[in-house]
């Protein structure tokens, strides 16, 4: 009998560690997502290379679009004058990024992309 519970102790044991150590080894990637304030879609976000911006009236031509650091520092700046565009983020370091576009009737906005 002594022998059956010290076997039942140590399974238990030996159970509850290995769920643990499976469950903290799990790690969760977050999918790709588009940022979508209503005037202008970016995509993919988080970005790596690339991202596509596309205003989403087909009259209004994306002016330019400017990064800031998350400590207000700007840290570049892409021409880009028309409806949609690739921008290149090859020279930017992982991290998060303000987004701030100007559209064709002067319109300004802001929002946050991740670039890994």
């Amino acid at each position: 009998m002594n022998k059956f519970l010290f076997f039942l102790f140590f399974f238990g044991i030996f159970f509850s560690i290995s769920t643990v150590k499976a469950q903290t080894t799990k790690e969760s990637y977050p999918t790709a997502q588009k940022a979508d304030d209503g005037v202008l879609v970016a995509y993919p976000n988080p970005a790596r290379d690339f991202l596509i911006v596309k205003a989403k009236d087909a009259a209004l031509k994306i002016k330019s679009v400017t990064f800031y650091s998350i400590l207000g520092m700007q840290v570049a700046t892409i021409n880009v004058n028309m409806n949609s565009g690739e921008l290149n983020l090859e020279k930017l370091k992982p991290g998060k990024y303000l987004m701030r576009y100007t559209l064709s009737d002067n319109t300004q906005k802001i929002t946050q992309i991740i670039k890994h």
